[in-house]
């Protein structure tokens, strides 16, 4: 088994996740190596050289993620499914995937013990252009919090960002191609969900399942009758999903031509094409105890 660790996501609860997590393996006698990140991209580069590797028995090698939704989001670009399996520890802040999906849990003693488990599952991941996506791609607000919160001197929250940023964002155009039909948004954000939150627990698609198959969409217009700040509370909760801002659909494959830069997992792309499909089970990991 193969950990590959952030240890200082989630404000130094990496580094805390992984004494607990190598103290349930060294009370199993259960081999392990971990590697540390260092840097941007150590991540993706660990995930792939290892799974190069293969494993001595023959069978899948088990790479490990520790860390938060950015950690996942590399090994998840490095690793080779054809060779090896990926067990999800999350140890970040807001640990979005986890939480939405249930796809492990947040002790990870018990997430490990999970992955220890060996039972298979297959989650899908979104392949946007030439990189994977575990939990939403987006375009609009969402990378402009990201960005804000990314430079405030005082670490502004996600939340208390959205709703600075929502005092004055100007809605863009964007053409939309998904199901055979185009069609034009004036929009604030458009998102491509297989996980149902981002930013901490905000609930963009509450009805999105990560093993369906398909991508649930979500683009969201200015309101016609109120500032859009006021739309803020039921965006938040999730509560959203039937109002006439917000446009809902699914498919498997999407093509949105926008002048923004995207988000991937919450790691940022610019000049990335928005082309985005669901790679059906694409994700070999674990299935996890915890009830969803």
């Amino acid at each position: 088994m193969d950990i590959i660790a952030n240890l200082g996501s989630g404000k130094g609860n990496g580094k805390k996740c992984l004494e607990k997590v190598k103290a349930t393996l060294d009370a199993r006698s259960i081999a392990y190596n971990v590697h540390e990140t260092n840097a941007v991209g150590h991540g993706k580069q660990l995930a792939r050289v290892i799974s190069e590797q293969g494993s001595d028995e023959g069978a899948p090698r088990v790479i490990v993620a520790l860390g938060g939704d950015g950690t996942f989001h590399e090994v998840l670009n490095g690793i080779d499914f054809e060779k090896a399996r990926m067990g999800l520890i999350p140890a970040g802040r807001g640990n979005d995937f986890a939480i939405g999906t249930g796809a492990a849990s947040l002790d990870p003693e018990i997430a490990i013990s999970d992955i220890v488990c060996g039972k298979p599952r297959e989650i899908d991941y979104i392949n946007v252009s030439d990189k994977r996506c575990l939990n939403v791609a987006g375009t609009g607000l969402d990378v402009e919090v990201l960005l804000k919160t990314a430079k405030s001197k005082n670490k502004l929250t996600y939340t208390a960002s959205l709703f600075k940023c929502l005092l004055r964002y100007k809605p863009y155009h964007v053409e939309v191609t998904a199901n055979g039909e185009t069609k034009g948004y004036d929009c604030i954000m458009a998102g491509v969900c297989n996980g149902t939150q981002i930013g901490g627990g905000i609930r963009l698609a509450p009805i999105a399942v990560a093993d369906d198959g398909l991508l649930d969409i979500i683009i969201m217009e200015k309101p016609k009758r109120v500032p859009t700040v006021f739309i803020m509370p039921r965006f938040v909760k999730g509560k959203h999903m039937n109002k006439p801002y917000t446009n809902h659909f699914k498919c498997e494959h999407i093509s949105i031509d926008t002048p923004a830069p995207l988000q991937l997992d919450g790691e940022i792309y610019y000049d990335l094409k928005f082309d985005a499909s669901v790679q059906k089970g694409g994700v070999k990991t674990f299935a996890s105890s915890v009830v969803k």
